[in-house]
């Protein structure tokens, strides 16, 4: 089976997505899966990368144009599979022809049997992708383009959890044309109704870009500048104080199951960017210090929660567990997590059983087994 590895994106999180792809493609091949790397530079250019594992190896972090032909995919069925703007010959040059894609000097065939999208954040993980091989008629890893959409947006996504009862960290929400245009007007408002500390936050952006924890009144107007930098909608959520930030992997099309919950203890004042990614002090405790009790409703919360967005494949749900009364909130759904050495999703299915190469496998097939059933709908 061939797979289509596609990753970078014109996102905050590149890096990170080549960091995971690099994980994905050892496992994919180890698995005797044919990998096609396309890398997506930041500037959004695909680029079709010939011999993946020579920049793994070098520890390549972005994607540039100079690695390799630019590359497509086509919006219509009836051409699947990925194509070439001309041939990456042996001496690098690329011929400007559009052709099938082909492999350096190879009449090697490179349709495509399932597309990973290791995309993380905006144009990848919001729907953007999602759509496009929905048109094209490639099955692919992960969400469809709604849920992809609606989880992307924290606001959208807590939007569904209170309609299905789910219970979910409070919030209020700021949108950047209200706030250019009446600035002192909101701020007045939002002073004389927040209690401190309080994180903002895009309500579009993932791996915390954007993120700002507030403890006082005269933080607020600077964490509201940032976090429009990310998007047009930003959030301010009361901080969870004395509860444990945890995180549950779910697993599945239409019959999901929940991966053993974890604990984050971050280093830093919250789980940032540098927390998630770089800095190696921050701790993950697996499985998370929970009673048996509590381990379940986290599972089955988890689980309702992904079924409620629409979720397919894979997510990671974050939630918020207060130990002294039990209570537990979601704070947000991640459809295509971290795939790193140190990323949590993968990290809970081995705890719960489940290697790494064996987690791989199971979202290829599971991206055509959805592909299937949709087909299978859409013609009764």
């Amino acid at each position: 089976m061939r797979v289509a590895l596609l990753f970078g994106g014109r996102s905050g999180e590149h890096e990170v997505s080549v960091m995971s792809a690099r994980s994905i493609s050892a496992a994919l091949t180890d698995n005797g899966f044919d990998v096609l790397a396309v890398g997506i530079t930041k500037e959004g250019r695909w680029v079709f990368i010939d011999k993946p594992e020579l920049i793994f190896e070098k520890g390549y972090t972005e994607v540039t144009a100079d690695l390799g032909p630019s590359c497509y995919v086509l919006p219509d069925p009836s051409r699947p599979g990925l194509w070439i703007d001309g041939r990456l010959q042996e001496d690098g040059l690329c011929r400007d022809s559009p052709l099938p894609l082909q492999s350096a000097g190879a009449d090697r065939d490179m349709d495509v049997d399932v597309v990973f999208p290791v995309l993380h954040g905006s144009f990848g993980e919001d729907g953007t992708i999602q759509g496009l091989l929905d048109l094209s008629g490639l099955p692919y890893v992960g969400s469809g383009t709604l849920a992809s959409s609606v989880c992307m947006d924290k606001d959208s996504a807590k939007m569904v959890m209170s309609y299905h009862g789910i219970p979910f960290v409070p919030y209020v929400k700021v949108q950047r044309w209200l706030w250019k245009n009446k600035r002192d007007e909101v701020l007045q408002e939002l002073l004389a109704d927040l209690t401190y500390p309080v994180f903002v936050k895009p309500s579009g952006s993932g791996s915390s870009l954007g993120v700002s924890k507030v403890k006082d009144a005269d933080g607020l107007s600077e964490a509201l500048d940032y976090a429009f930098l990310f998007d047009v909608k930003a959030l301010i959520e009361p901080a969870q104080e004395g509860c444990l930030e945890i995180e549950c992997a779910v697993l599945g099309n239409e019959d999901p199951r929940a991966s053993v919950p974890g604990q984050i203890i971050p280093s830093r004042e919250f789980y940032d960017y540098e927390a998630k990614y770089i800095d190696t002090s921050t701790r993950l405790v697996i499985p998370a210090p929970l009673d048996e009790g509590l381990t379940a409703q986290v599972q089955e919360i988890s689980i309702a929660t992904f079924r409620a967005e629409g979720c397919s494949g894979l997510a990671r749900v974050d939630v918020f567990v207060d130990t002294a009364d039990g209570s537990i909130r979601v704070s947000e759904v991640n459809t295509m997590p971290g795939f790193t050495d140190v990323s949590m999703y993968p990290k809970l299915w081995e705890a719960s059983g489940v290697t790494y190469s064996r987690l791989v496998e199971e979202l290829v097939h599971l991206a055509v087994d959805r592909k299937t059933a949709l087909e299978r709908r859409f013609w009764v």
